[in-house]
């Protein structure tokens, strides 16, 4: 993570700091990333750049936390919130409000492709994966939520369908960001309407006729 000075600096600088290196990674990748562009783009000296930073992989670490950051609903989320009324639409609308972010930020995409591509350091990979396992643990509590009020069914383990939906959020996640450059905002829309509405049916409560 970023020296405790980078924290210092105000908001605005950065974000930009933060947004234009994600702008080059997502473009050039990590390794095809050069420092001294990227330092040079950054509108900051060297000295300045190690300042803040202990390298490229710490800045690029940082800048997949400011994407992560991005990318949550605005607000807290407590679980206990959702009930038999809502549990769907709720999800729904923080899905929607995710992908209305990456249309905000466009640079999200690129870093998505990376995020499945990751370079060999290790510590990219460690944090990558501590990302990754909080996603996780959040989405079994909406699970464990879900079967409390019934809304998810309880017929499989919670670790069964958090397999199932790990699995396929994942390559849902992949495709869009393999694809997203070739779709316009109302192809989009209905491919997030029809996906949804699978993981809806392969998670919802089971139901007898």
């Amino acid at each position: 993570m970023a020296r405790p000075r980078f924290q210092n600096l105000d908001e605005a600088t950065r974000r930009r700091i933060l947004e234009t290196a994600a702008v080059e990674f997502a473009a050039n990748g990590f390794d095809g990333t050069s420092l001294n562009r990227l330092i040079e783009g950054l509108g900051i000296s060297k000295g300045s750049f190690y300042y803040y930073f202990d390298d490229k992989a710490d800045l690029f670490i940082t800048v997949i936390d400011h994407a992560w950051r991005t990318m949550l609903p605005d607000g807290e989320i407590d679980l206990s919130d959702f009930d038999g009324d809502n549990f769907w639409s709720a999800i729904e609308g923080m899905m929607r409000e995710t992908h209305d972010r990456v249309h905000d930020y466009p640079w999200l995409i690129g870093l998505g492709r990376l995020f499945y591509n990751l370079p060999d350091v290790p510590e990219i990979k460690a944090r990558v994966e501590e990302v990754l396992n909080q996603v996780r643990d959040w989405q079994a509590g909406l699970i464990r939520r879900g079967q409390t009020i019934g809304a998810v069914r309880d017929d499989l383990p919670v670790e069964l369908l958090l397999a199932l939906l790990v699995g396929a959020d994942e390559a849902v996640d992949q495709w869009f960001a393999l694809n997203w450059d070739k779709l316009d905002h109302a192809e989009i829309d209905r491919l997030f309407t029809e996906v949804f509405a699978i993981f809806r049916r392969m998670m919802e409560e089971k139901t007898t006729d």
